[in-house]
C-alpha cells in the first residue's frame, strides 16, 4: 500500500524539524498557519503566522527535541501523528513523554496543528524554560 501524500509531508517535517531545517518549514507551512500547543506552561497557548511558529521551531530544533514517530496516519484533510519525544531544557532537564500531533493539510501546506502530551504535569516545566528564553 502507497504512503499518503500527506503522511509524506509529515514525515518530511519531523525530519526537517530534527537536522535544525527551518528553511524547509518556510515552504511547506501556510503563511496563516495556526499552532495550538497544549499544556499549562507559558509555551503553551496558540501561535499564528510563520513568523511565530518559526519562532517557536527554533528552540525546539537540533539537540533540545528529538522525537520518535510510531506512526503517521493520513488522509486528505488531517495527519495525525503518534510517537515518543524527549525534549532537553536549556538547564539540561529533560523528559520523555509519549506525544499525538494532529495536522490539517490543504494544498500540500501544513495549515493547522494542535499538539497534546502524555504528561503536562513533567512537561510544562520543561516548557517553561524554553519560554524564558524567547
Amino acid at each position: 500500500m502507497e504512503e499518503h501524500s500527506n503522511a509524506t509531508l509529515i514525515g518530511e517535517m519531523f525530519a526537517a524539524m530534527e537536522r535544525g531545517d527551518l528553511q524547509w518549514l518556510e515552504g511547506h507551512i501556510a503563511d496563516d498557519i495556526v499552532w495550538h500547543t497544549g499544556g499549562n506552561s507559558r509555551a503553551a497557548g496558540v501561535r499564528r503566522g510563520k513568523a511565530e511558529v518559526r519562532e517557536m521551531m527554533g528552540a525546539m530544533t537540533g539537540d533540545a527535541m528529538k522525537a520518535d514517530t510510531h506512526d503517521i496516519v493520513a488522509n486528505d484533510d488531517h495527519t495525525v501523528v503518534l510517537g515518543t519525544a524527549t525534549v532537553t531544557a536549556p538547564s539540561g532537564k529533560s523528559v520523555e513523554y509519549n506525544y499525538v500531533n494532529v495536522f490539517h493539510i490543504a494544498g500540500d501546506k501544513v495549515t493547522e496543528v494542535w499538539g497534546f502530551a502524555e504528561n503536562d504535569a513533567e512537561t510544562d516545566p520543561i516548557w517553561d524554560e524554553f519560554a524564558a528564553q524567547s
